[in-house]
């Protein structure tokens, strides 16, 4: 236990530093960045009609209006079941980190979006708030799964398909145009700190559960 705490401590630790790196990366217009920019760019962007409209759909998984519906729903199913701790937990992560912590952020910084997109977004690009909501939103969702459905084949089925969501979503920001690749790293890495330092908080998984 307390060995697996040390890795966590270190995980979070590396994954602020490597946000942090990133946004001095944006701020200073570092070559570096744009070097990573680039190759990331040209790993995904291979346009055709099926990958146009599959990242098209993904992309909305990790929509304001579709993260907003399916919190409310899980939010009225853990007040049902009088799982208050889980609520925080959820609206903490989803409300205050992927919301209100990315919007500060992307003012703050103001770094302005790649184009041409595929798909019309406004605002500002650093760090990506899809990206924010996928790992928040769905690693919350992992984390309870974890703690509360009993082993089964269903609940590594769901997991594989939450993480499956974490890796698709942010990568259909950069397919669709709408994003950096530094800024799916941003919003992948300051959105797992985050999710483990509420996890510790809320006190979610291992002798808590």
């Amino acid at each position: 236990m307390i060995i697996k705490r040390k890795i966590r401590f270190f995980s979070v630790i590396l994954a602020f530093s490597v946000f942090m790196g990133l946004l001095i990366g944006v701020k200073f217009q570092s070559q570096w960045l744009n070097n990573l920019n680039l190759a990331g760019q040209q790993l995904i962007q291979h346009r055709s009609v099926f990958a146009d409209v599959s990242f098209t759909y993904i992309t909305q998984l990790g929509s304001v209006t579709f993260t907003l519906i399916l919190t409310v729903l899980l939010s009225l199913f853990f007040i049902y079941h009088q799982q208050y701790r889980l609520l925080a937990f959820l609206l903490v992560n989803v409300i205050l980190f992927a919301g209100v912590v990315t919007q500060l952020i992307k003012y703050l910084v103001r770094n302005p979006r790649p184009i041409p997109q595929l798909l019309s977004e406004h605002g500002y690009s650093f760090p990506s708030g899809h990206t924010m909501i996928a790992i928040l939103l769905y690693g919350t969702l992992i984390i309870i799964i974890q703690t509360k459905m009993q082993n089964s084949l269903l609940k590594y089925i769901t997991i594989m398909m939450f993480l499956i969501l974490i890796i698709a979503i942010p990568t259909s920001r950069i397919y669709v145009n709408v994003h950096y690749p530094s800024d799916i790293l941003a919003g992948l890495a300051l959105g797992y700190g985050l999710l483990i330092i509420s996890q510790h908080l809320f006190q979610i998984g291992g002798k808590h559960t």
